[in-house]
């Protein structure tokens, strides 16, 4: 790609990030997810909506607005439909009533500039954690099925060559097997990523805001709650099964360049083995430390919800 074309994409990227600021960061942007119907048919369920906080509004402007529940803070997405001298009139298009009460600039958080449809839907389907399980269990088994079949084929390529279908493993005492890649680290990480989100979700129902890592801190800044939470699940979700992948590609290039090659092996290759797969290691190394800063988050979240319990 032309360095002009970069550039240009970058400074556009660039002013749209200024233009889309979070509020909590000192910008007048705020993201949120519909999940009710009163919109309908302009949003639907499960959008997410990008609110910029505006000098005024004007009547048929989307806008979103706080009210207090109890402990609960609830943010509405109406439509204005009336401006009069006491305030602006606002009602859900699906609604058959007007909202209760008048509102001024200083009531309303911001006006929607868009909507994007079916992101509170996949966050839905994420915050579920059995439906994380079941996703890690499917992604083994289609691993495992495709050992498997490559196992298959390769037997019978060797009966169409007129070869033993297996091949005969000799007793070799100057050489000691091979220690097969672990990867159940990986799995260690998935449990103890779906531990620290159900424990966060717990804590949230108590209104405990945890503060997090650097990711989730800013999602917690510039989301809901749970919405952030879910979030921050989803990524460390995905990440984990990056380096699963990354580790088993690699693996499996340098099973292939083992079985291709006669070589001797290098220095370097006497020293860690030849079936050393340093991409497994780095992926291992960050797991472990995932692992320790889940840790650290479940005991501080441990701590909390004892503490608002026991009062």
């Amino acid at each position: 790609m032309n360095k002009a074309v970069i550039i240009l994409l970058i400074v556009i990227f660039l002013l749209f990030l200024v233009f889309l600021w979070p509020s909590n960061f000192g910008g007048d942007t705020s993201f949120l997810i519909v999940y009710g119907q009163s919109m309908l048919p302009t949003i639907q369920p499960g959008s997410m909506v990008i609110i910029k906080k505006q000098p005024t509004y004007q009547i048929d402007d989307i806008v979103s607005y706080t009210i207090i529940q109890g402990p609960l803070t609830k943010n509405i997405v109406h439509r204005i439909i009336d401006d009069t001298e006491l305030g602006f009139v606002i009602k859900g298009d699906n609604n058959p009533d007007r909202d209760q009460g008048f509102f001024t600039v200083e009531n309303i958080n911001g006006k929607v500039l868009f909507s994007t449809p079916y992101i509170g839907d996949i966050l839905l389907l994420f915050r579920n954690p059995i439906f994380m399980v079941a996703s890690s269990v499917i992604v083994f088994v289609i691993d495992s099925e495709q050992k498997r079949r490559k196992a298959k084929k390769e037997k019978i390529r060797r009966i169409r060559l007129g070869l033993p279908p297996e091949i005969k493993k000799t007793k070799d005492t100057n050489q000691t097997k091979p220690k097969k890649a672990d990867y159940r680290l990986f799995i260690v990480a998935i449990i103890f990523n779906i531990i620290t989100y159900m424990t966060i979700q717990v804590s949230l129902s108590y209104s405990i805001s945890p503060e997090g890592d650097m990711i989730t801190g800013f999602l917690f800044k510039i989301l809901e709650p749970y919405n952030a939470s879910t979030i921050s699940f989803a990524l460390y979700f995905i990440f984990i099964l990056g380096l699963y992948f990354s580790a088993k590609v690699y693996e499996a290039k340098l099973l292939k360049k083992v079985s291709i090659t006669s070589k001797k092996p290098k220095s370097i290759g006497l020293l860690v083995g030849k079936n050393f797969n340093p991409v497994l290691l780095g992926t291992q190394f960050l797991l472990v430390l995932f692992i320790m800063m889940s840790l650290f988050h479940l005991f501080a979240i441990g701590g909390d919800l004892i503490e608002v319990v026991t009062l």
